[in-house]
């Protein structure tokens, strides 16, 4: 590829990503509005993002192993394009269950695009600006937090629900037709292995990083998927819509910050210093008891940590065995989506049981869990380094 043309490509995938996270993260900026509008509480509006985030978990994996070989360009257009007509669907869903289902299938153009945007750079670039482009497409999800999710549900207060669904409808197929133009066609990837998967599965110190990251999303999303209503009290929709952009700003500095610091602390540090952040920062946000000045504050060090913890747990399972990078980061993408599931669902029982005020609570809690997990992985770490058993199990010659 040219450079012009790797820019075009670069900023195509990014866009994408900025509207996947945009179309995920919607419900959790207007959980009011649909709730309101769809004649549900809170706690099952909530439950949109315990399902779409299962989907996902579970069909990442799957999509990597049964799209390996569809070409990268019709993979990802199509994968907006479904995109487009869910979002459609969402926005005419004449009752709840139809927007699930709308959501549900939603969910399976999420589980292709990102991971497969990423595998896509993979396949399109040279190894030495692999790392660099995969992080610059993964600031759409950042962009998403900052803008796409908070401006969604200013638009829900404005317009209604319906139009901030309408609204990304058009931008899906933007993003289709930006792909479509600038990925280069007959592109396809390399099957993941049987024996990646086996290698992963088989090793602890993989499998308790992975779990940090299942905690990690779980105490988040059981506090982030009801981060509207929790503000409801803050009064207008433009300073509910600030406080989620503060929050958004501040976790795409976090991630840009983490890229210094996995270079002073490695990985394993600098993912536990990013869950002590968090945990801190949601402790605060608990006892802020509706002060906005608290809040503000506690938005600032909990973002801080919300991208860039998962940003170090890929480096730091890229760094732990190398040669399994495909299996591993793809089962991180599940463990992402089957913590955002947990978080949720756990948030809408306690918020079913007149709990609202204590997400925040439950939340560091299960964050704080990570970090002691965290801890615990990197004893096997130190020891698988030193044995040397973290390889893909390779044929004799």
């Amino acid at each position: 590829m040219t450079p012009k043309a790797e820019k075009r490509c670069l900023a195509a995938l990014l866009f994408g990503n900025f509207v996947t996270g945009t179309g995920i993260l919607l419900p959790a900026g207007m959980l009011g509005e649909l709730a309101l509008g769809l004649g549900v509480n809170i706690a099952s509006a909530g439950l949109l993002l315990f399902a779409s985030g299962l989907v996902v978990a579970v069909g990442a994996p799957v999509a990597a192993a049964l799209t390996s070989r569809v070409d990268r360009r019709t993979l990802l257009a199509g994968s907006m394009a479904l995109y487009a007509i869910c979002h459609v669907a969402s926005a005419l869903a004449p009752n709840f269950e139809t927007l699930v289902a709308a959501r549900l299938m939603l969910a399976v153009s999420a589980a292709i695009f990102t991971p497969q945007a990423a595998a896509t750079i993979g396949a399109l670039l040279p190894p030495e600006r692999r790392a660099s482009a995969i992080t610059l497409i993964f600031i759409g999800w950042s962009l998403a937090t900052v803008g796409g999710m908070p401006l969604g549900g200013y638009v829900a207060h404005v317009l209604g629900w319906r139009a901030a669904f309408a609204i990304v409808a058009v931008m899906s197929v933007a993003a289709m037709a930006a792909v479509w133009l600038t990925i280069p066609g007959r592109v396809s990837i390399a099957p993941l292995s049987s024996a990646s998967w086996r290698a992963v599965a088989r090793n602890p110190a993989l499998l308790l990083v992975l779990l940090v990251t299942v905690l990690n999303g779980t105490g988040q999303f059981t506090f982030f998927t009801y981060l509207s209503p929790s503000l409801a009290a803050a009064g207008e929709p433009m300073i509910v819509t600030a406080i989620l952009a503060w929050y958004g700003a501040w976790a795409t500095i976090g991630n840009v910050a983490a890229t210094r610091l996995i270079v002073r602390t490695g990985p394993a540090r600098a993912v536990l210093i990013m869950l002590l952040t968090m945990t801190v920062g949601m402790t605060l946000w608990g006892a802020a008891a509706g002060s906005l000045p608290l809040i503000l504050l506690a938005a600032t060090i909990w973002g801080l940590g919300t991208f860039a913890a998962n940003s170090i747990q890929q480096a730091r399972l890229a760094g732990l065995a190398p040669d399994l990078t495909s299996a591993s980061v793809a089962l991180n993408t599940s463990a992402i989506y089957l913590g955002q599931a947990a978080g949720s669902g756990l948030g809408a029982i306690l918020v079913n049981a007149n709990l609202l005020p204590y997400l925040p609570w439950v939340g560091a809690s299960i964050l704080l869990l990570a970090a002691g997990f965290s801890l615990f992985a990197q004893a096997f770490e130190k020891a698988d380094a030193t044995s040397g058993v973290l390889h893909e199990p390779r044929p004799p010659p």
